[in-house]
């Protein structure tokens, strides 16, 4: 005699739900328009006009633009000095984030792991709108 085996309906059952609520999710994710290292290095202070690196570079995240900052100082009576003796006047910021997403959705146990890193720019403009300085820190090369 031939002895078959049979699982019972509730066993599969339980099983095709287990299988049904695991999950593995791989993925990546970027904001911001992308800064390329070879055009930062085209910027040369004293001399790239802030249109170029606009042209360049696309519109900033971040402007700070002196007129604006100095009529909010004075609405709040925080100063009463030109803002032109502050550092933070006439700042131009870029910034492109990119991350790699990695996750294990099981029934009882998860696992989700997400890095992110930054590349920054950021341009000091003077008087003139021409670059007095700039920073540049490249973050996203960790991730490749």
């Amino acid at each position: 005699m031939k002895q078959s085996w049979r699982f019972p309906l509730p066993l599969i059952g339980i099983l095709a739900l287990i299988l049904l609520l695991s999950s593995c999710v791989v993925g990546r994710y970027y904001e911001g328009s992308q800064v390329l290292p070879e055009k930062v290095k085209e910027i040369k202070p004293g001399i790239t006009t802030k249109e170029e690196i606009i042209s360049w570079f696309g519109p900033p995240q971040n402007y700070i633009s002196p007129t604006v900052f100095n009529e909010i100082l004075r609405e709040l009576d925080v100063t009463r000095e030109p803002l032109t003796n502050y550092p933070f006047a006439n700042i131009l910021s870029y910034q492109y984030n990119r991350g790699n997403i990695r996750a294990i959705v099981l029934v009882l146990f998860n696992f989700v792991e997400a890095k992110v890193k930054s590349d920054h720019l950021v341009i000091f403009l003077d008087e003139q709108d021409r670059v007095k300085y700039y920073g540049f820190h490249r973050g996203t090369d960790e991730l490749r």
